[in-house]
């Protein structure tokens, strides 16, 4: 019998804690549970405790008088304080650029996470993006800059960190580079412009234009960045690499071509082995009409002087290889002759490598250079941009590379006349 009190009283003592810990939730977080009305919609508030100033609410009461609040478990109503003692109901949501979110949610600002604090602060992260509205209207408030800026769809939300190592990934030139003997082209006269036609893509675009053109259109190929980004040694892949070692391997070892090794964009296990010479042996076949075996070649790279060896070198022998340094404006570049501007300053800046295919001149005397960026043909002008020629603009003239290639049914490239 005994037994059977002590389980009773026990049971009861449960029932009671539960309701204490049910009543003690009881606050003004918990209206978007239990929203009521409670105390407006008896329309009474009472000094003390009463019967009729009491509610249910769940399984159990809540109550409209002081009374509630002389314990330290508080059983008030959700709308006690609003409705009795004309508080104003906490802000529990956020309002940031037209959009209201939850104090326990977060939503987006471009690049940056933002969170809803009391009192409807937002509190959003600072980090600079990879391009937003201000630097796009700064760009374009500058008159007779020569270049406009717009802004991308496929860089909002991404962080101008993500730019610098997803985007851009040429390491700054080294010292093999920076001591490479300068050729330098002896031409009587140039056209006033001309066109022919990030490490690897770069060097394999530079080098398969050449192969075309070297070999007068009997192997026009497209060499394979993916082989180069994948096998050549001692470089950080997508991360960046130097363009030295890129031209290096396409001398030393050689590539197949984009069919026969893909881009896939990361970079994967090497799928050619290092002492290997023969495209048969690795699957690969060579352009249509021409006997080649042997994967594809150059010869040592060289580095150009200046901006009239440059020209000639493009005119003569076809596109060459140049770095420049980016600035944050340059990600918005929509189109015209593009010169850093003050709307990036402060910011980081990083290396890229393009291909400079020719050159031209503007009515009032600016001229340029036309070059091909590997972002696609959504940026710029269809994937190309044109920089400022003869001041060493971003320093694109700085650190210029070409390779002669190794083709079958050799021609000597003709001459100025």
């Amino acid at each position: 019998m005994i037994f059977k009190d002590s389980c009773a009283s026990t049971k009861i003592w449960v029932l009671f804690h539960c309701m204490i810990t049910l009543v003690v939730s009881f606050d003004h977080t918990l209206k978007d549970d239990f929203p009521g009305p409670y105390c407006s919609r008896i329309n009474q508030c009472c000094n003390d405790r009463q019967d009729g100033c009491s509610l249910p609410i769940a399984s159990t009461l809540c109550y409209c008088d002081e009374f509630c609040e002389r314990r330290h478990e508080s059983d008030c109503c959700p709308d006690y304080r609003t409705f009795c003692l004309n508080e104003p109901a906490p802000i529990k949501s956020c309002l940031h650029n037209g959009v209201y979110f939850h104090k326990f949610n977060t939503t987006r600002d471009n690049c940056n996470e933002c969170r809803c604090l009391d009192g409807g602060i937002v509190d959003c992260d600072r980090d600079l993006c990879l391009t937003d509205d201000s630097l796009v209207r700064n760009v374009n408030s500058i008159h007779r800059l020569g270049w406009s800026a717009r802004k991308y769809d496929e860089w909002w939300g991404h962080k101008y960190a993500e730019g610098l190592t997803k985007r851009l990934g040429t390491k700054e030139p080294t010292y093999r580079v920076k001591a490479m003997s300068r050729l330098h082209n002896i031409v009587d006269h140039l056209p006033r412009s001309w066109c022919g036609s990030s490490w690897v893509i770069s060097t394999a675009s530079v080098a398969s234009d050449r192969f075309a053109i070297q070999s007068r259109g009997k192997e026009v190929i497209q060499l394979s960045p993916q082989n180069i980004l994948s096998c050549t040694r001692r470089q950080q892949g997508c991360n960046g690499g130097h363009l030295d070692a890129a031209w290096r391997y396409l001398h030393k070892q050689g590539v197949v071509d984009e069919s026969c090794y893909p881009y896939v964009g990361y970079r994967d296990a090497c799928k050619i082995p290092h002492n290997s010479r023969s495209l048969r042996n690795n699957g690969c076949r060579s352009y249509s009409g021409v006997d080649r075996d042997e994967l594809y070649t150059v010869g040592p790279a060289y580095s150009l002087n200046n901006e009239t060896d440059i020209m000639a070198e493009i005119f003569i022998s076809g596109p060459v290889q140049a770095t420049l340094t980016v600035y944050r404006d340059f990600f918005s570049y929509s189109g015209g002759i593009y010169r850093h501007t003050a709307a990036s300053r402060g910011s980081p800046v990083g290396f890229h490598s393009v291909k400079l295919i020719g050159w031209g001149e503007e009515h009032d005397g600016t001229k340029y250079w036309i070059a091909t960026n590997s972002w696609g043909t959504w940026w710029g002008e269809h994937g190309n941009f044109r920089i400022l020629r003869g001041s060493n603009e971003c320093g694109i003239e700085e650190y210029v590379l070409a390779a002669w290639p190794n083709v079958y049914n050799y021609f000597k490239p003709k001459s100025i006349s």
